[in-house]
C-alpha cells in the first residue's frame, strides 16, 4: 500500500535538495525507522523541522560512512554531511527538513521530542519487517558481548532503552518469530539520570538465530559476531 504524501510540506529547501520521501514501506525504510528509534531525535524549532542521528565517534565511524551515508541517499536523496563533534564524542550528521519531518511523524508515526514512551511504529507489520528495524536498532542501541557463565563462554545481546513500552513490544515479537528473550530494568545511580529499559538475547542459540535472521549493518558488531559464531 502506498504512503499518503499529500499533506507534507515541501519547504524551499527541501525542494532545492532534491529531497524525495519513500512510497511505501520496505526493508531499508524499516532499518532506517530502527536507527532513529536508536540514535535520532526530531522536533520543530521556530517552526522548522529538524532530524538528528548521532552515534559515538570511533565505534560508529565506520557504520555512518559506509552504511548510513548511503541509505539516506537511497531513501531520501540526501547527501548528508557526517561530522565528527570531539567535544562532546559523536558522529552524526542534522537536517533541517519540513518534508522529512513531516514524513516521519504523519506517515510513520514516530514521536517529535523526547521518545522515552517509543513504541514500535504499527506499519513495522510483518516478520521481514520487525527483522530489518530490529538491524536497525540494533546498529544504534545494541551491544554483543561474552560473560563468563560456570566457566564457559556466554554470548549476550542486548538492546538498551528509555521506552518499557518499546522493550515490551519487542519481547513479545521476538517470541513470535522465533527469538528468545528477556526483560528488565536498570536502574542508574547517577543524579537526574532515567532508568534503563533493556531486552537481552542470551546463549548461543539467540546468536546463531540473530545471525541467520537479523544480523548488522554495522562493523563493529559483524566483527564481534563473526569471532562469537567461532567460539
Amino acid at each position: 500500500m502506498k504512503f499518503n504524501l499529500s499533506k507534507i510540506n515541501f519547504r524551499k529547501i527541501d525542494l532545492a535538495k532534491g529531497m524525495i520521501l519513500p512510497e511505501k514501506i520496505t526493508l531499508d525504510l524499516a532499518e532506517e525507522i530502527g536507527l532513529h528509534v536508536g540514535d535520532g531525535s526530531m522536533n520543530f524549532y521556530s517552526n522548522k523541522g529538524i532530524f538528528q542521528l548521532r552515534g559515538h565517534i570511533e565505534d560508529d565511524k565506520e557504520h555512518y560512512l559506509n552504511r548510513i551515508k548511503k541509505l539516506y541517499k537511497s531513501l531520501y536523496n540526501l547527501d548528508i554531511n557526517i561530522r565528527e563533534m570531539k567535544s562532546t564524542g559523536v558522529i552524526g550528521f542534522q537536517v533541517w527538513s519540513d518534508a522529512l519531518v513531516d514524513f516521519k511523524s504523519k506517515i510513520i508515526g514516530l514521536p517529535l521530542g523526547w521518545k522515552n514512551n517509543i513504541t514500535i511504529p504499527k506499519i513495522i507489520n510483518n516478520k521481514e519487517l520487525f527483522f530489518a528495524f530490529m538491524r536497525g536498532l540494533f546498529d544504534t542501541d545494541g551491544c554483543l558481548y561474552i560473560e563468563n557463565k560456570r566457566g564457559k563462554p556466554y554470548p549476550r545481546i542486548e538492546i538498551g532503552t528509555a521506552s518499557e513500552n518499546l522493550c515490551l513490544q519487542i519481547v513479545d515479537l521476538s517470541k513470535k518469530y522465533g527469538l528468545r528473550s528477556s526483560y528488565y530494568k536498570y536502574e542508574r545511580k547517577e543524579a537526574n539520570w532515567k532508568t534503563l529499559h533493556k531486552v537481552a538475547f542470551n546463549g548461543f542459540y539467540n546468536l546463531d538465530k540473530w545471525k541467520e535472521l537479523i544480523g548488522s549493518n554495522n562493523p563493529k558488531h559483524i566483527r564481534k559476531l563473526g569471532i562469537l559464531l567461532k567460539i
